[in-house]
């Protein structure tokens, strides 16, 4: 049983990062070497990083989500494994929260400064 659970396991796992590699693929684009010279650079710097951030958590965020829906799927009535499904949602939103926010803080950090 441990083995059946554990490729199960492995096998939802590489097919869910697998879906989420088009999100990593996007903007894989590399310039040359970054010179600092004014705020504005400090600020583009800060902007991607942001964007990495956001665009990572909100990957992870449906990865975990898929996993709580398979649990759900897979509960068979057990209120154990209903109970450990809503808290993965649960927490899978509050990332998602997070990461709105965190986007949203660098956006309003750049209209503040005018930028």
């Amino acid at each position: 049983m441990f083995k059946k659970t554990t490729m199960r396991n492995f096998l939802l796992t590489c097919l869910t990062v697998g879906l989420a590699m088009p999100v990593f693929a996007q903007d894989a684009q590399l310039e040359g070497s970054i010179n600092i010279s004014s705020i504005d650079d400090v600020l583009k710097i800060i902007n991607n990083v942001a964007v990495w951030m956001y665009r990572i958590i909100l990957a992870l965020a449906v990865i975990f989500i898929l996993i709580a829906a398979f649990t759900f799927l897979t509960a068979e009535g057990k209120t154990e494994n209903v109970k450990k499904a809503r808290q993965q949602i649960f927490y899978a939103v509050i990332a998602l929260i997070i990461a709105i926010l965190a986007f949203s803080a660098s956006t309003i950090i750049n209209n503040i400064l005018g930028k």
